[in-house]
Order: structure tokens, then C-alpha cells, then sequence
């Protein structure tokens, strides 16, 4: 097995020491999900003293707080990739899309982001990264209805879904399909008969 700790020491030895520590969370929640995370392994896998996550976060929830914020970013990126059209129908299949995806990709990013007990709310940057990850993703959604019953409405449904495909629940609904299989093959026709293609209702459209 590669041992990793000398090039996590050389991180530590050219001052990147939160950097190393950031990733060495994020590597845990990847591996081994939230419940398998902890400082001593943090600092473990970093090469670091057991006190070092502490002095730098504060505590377990300032290291994981800056993971959910690496994850808001990473998500972001995701839903960006989707360029809008004039079809708020088709904008929003894609986007829901990417949703999913991005859990399916990073799914102990996606869990922590949304775990208030684990991460710190309050900090400032948590709401600023949150809104511009998905200010995109409830502008698409305005567009068919507006209002904020829509947007609450599509993203839990968006989010449901991608957190039963996580749960691995789509295979007992989709003769055993894998989640992989089941995002490429099966939930675009999903959202195409939830959110047809050319489906506007936005209230220039009302008569």
C-alpha cells in the first residue's frame, strides 16, 4: 500500500497544515462516511500531532465546517456546468440532474453539508457559500412558477431523490438497479415526465 504521509508531512513542513487537514477530513467522510470521522484520524492520515486539528479549528465542527464549505463549492460547480436555456422545463431536468449526480460523486460532502449538529451554521461564509451554490438551481425553478412554495417544493423533491439513491432504496424500486445505472438510465425519464421539456407556467403565462 502508497504510504501518503510523507507528502502530507511535506504539506505541513510548506505551511499548508489546514489544507492538509481539510482534505484529510474529506478523505475520511469519502472513505468511511461521518460516522468514521474523528480529529486523531484526521491528524493521523495528515501526519500531524493529535492536538493539531484543535489548534487550527477549534474542534471537530471547525474542520467539518470547512469540508461542507469545500462541498457547497464543489456543488456549485456542478450545478454552473449547466448552461440555461429557454426551457425551463429542460433547465430543470438537467439541473436536478447534477443534484443527484454530485451527491451520487461526493456523497460524505453531500450528507455533512446539510447536518447542522456537525457543522457551524452561524460562521458566515456557511450562508454565503450555500446561497451561490444554489441560487441557480432556484432561479431554474422560478422560472416555471415562482414563489417560494415552488422552489421549497422542487428542491425536496430534488433532494429526496438524491438522498434515497444514496440509501441505496432506487433498487427495490427499479428491479435492483445499481445507483450509477439508475441516475444514467432511469432518473432522466423521471424528470422528464415530472418536468416536461417546453413546461411553462410562470405567470406571464397565465391568462
Amino acid at each position: 500500500m502508497k504510504n501518503t504521509r510523507p507528502a502530507a508531512k511535506a504539506a505541513y513542513h510548506h505551511g499548508n497544515l489546514k489544507a492538509a487537514l481539510i482534505e484529510a477530513a474529506d478523505t475520511i467522510l469519502r472513505d468511511h462516511g461521518i460516522e468514521g470521522f474523528s480529529l486523531r484520524e484526521a491528524a493521523r492520515r495528515a501526519g500531524v500531532s493529535i492536538g493539531a486539528p484543535a489548534h487550527h479549528f477549534g474542534s471537530a465542527t471547525g474542520l467539518l465546517t470547512e469540508v461542507a464549505l469545500l462541498g457547497y463549492e464543489s456543488l456549485g460547480q456542478a450545478l454552473s456546468a449547466v448552461r440555461p436555456t429557454d426551457d425551463p422545463g429542460a433547465d430543470l431536468q438537467q439541473l436536478a440532474l447534477a443534484y443527484v449526480g454530485f451527491a451520487l460523486a461526493h456523497p460524505g460532502r453531500f450528507r455533512l453539508m446539510f447536518r447542522p449538529d456537525l457543522v457551524n451554521r452561524d460562521d458566515p461564509r456557511y450562508g454565503l457559500a450555500s446561497t451561490a451554490a444554489l441560487t441557480g438551481f432556484a432561479t431554474a425553478i422560478g422560472r416555471r412558477k415562482g414563489g417560494m412554495a415552488e422552489i421549497f417544493m422542487v428542491w425536496s423533491s430534488v433532494h429526496g431523490m438524491a438522498n434515497l439513491v444514496l440509501d441505496g432504496k432506487a433498487k427495490y424500486l427499479f428491479d435492483g438497479a445499481l445507483p450509477e445505472d439508475f441516475v444514467a438510465h432511469i432518473l432522466p425519464d423521471l424528470l422528464a415526465e415530472a418536468w416536461p421539456f417546453g413546461a411553462r407556467s410562470g405567470p406571464q403565462d397565465r391568462s
